[in-house]
């Protein structure tokens, strides 16, 4: 029951090289009074090199085909290839966000389930839910109603004592 691998999208690598880039160069656009300002230009130099940085991550997630999908023991959540089994879910929705409009596939856990998946992933705190964010995705409408329709098959699976 593998899926396809839902691969980074090149949105957010592309605004993200490009916002580093522009951070990098907005110091050096008033090089004679760049003395005056250097603690804002240290920051802008390191804010760009975590931009950048940040972009290049992705880029190399890209191009090694890992991204998102699930397969019969659960589902993919992020990047570094953490899994939710199937057990463990109790819903899965689709949330947008009033304030920013950002939309997300939101995957709830069972509360008996918080502490294996704190262990497992290797995390301090517990997470009562795991969202995957549509920007990072390539398809993630069609990633959505693939998710939806792979849990209602195994959610009618499940036998319930």
């Amino acid at each position: 029951m593998k899926s396809s691998t839902y691969k980074v999208s090149c949105f957010p690598i592309i605004s993200f090289m490009t916002a580093g880039v522009i951070t990098l160069l907005l110091p050096l656009s008033n090089i004679k009074e760049f003395y005056k300002h250097l603690p804002a230009a240290l920051f802008l130099f390191i804010f760009s090199v975590v931009l950048i940085g940040y972009s290049i991550y992705l880029l190399q997630k890209r191009k090694s085909n890992l991204g998102f999908y699930w397969d019969a023991e659960g589902v993919v959540i992020d990047l570094r290839g953490n899994k939710i089994l199937w057990s463990e879910i109790e819903d899965i929705t689709f949330f947008k966000s009033s304030v920013t409009s950002t939309r997300s596939s939101v995957i709830y856990t069972h509360y008996t389930h918080h502490e294996t998946i704190r262990e497992r992933h290797k995390k301090m705190m517990p997470v009562t839910s795991h969202s995957v964010e549509w920007i990072i995705i390539e398809r993630p409408k069609d990633y959505h109603d693939n998710l939806m329709q792979a849990w209602e098959k195994i959610k009618n699976k499940k036998t319930f004592i």
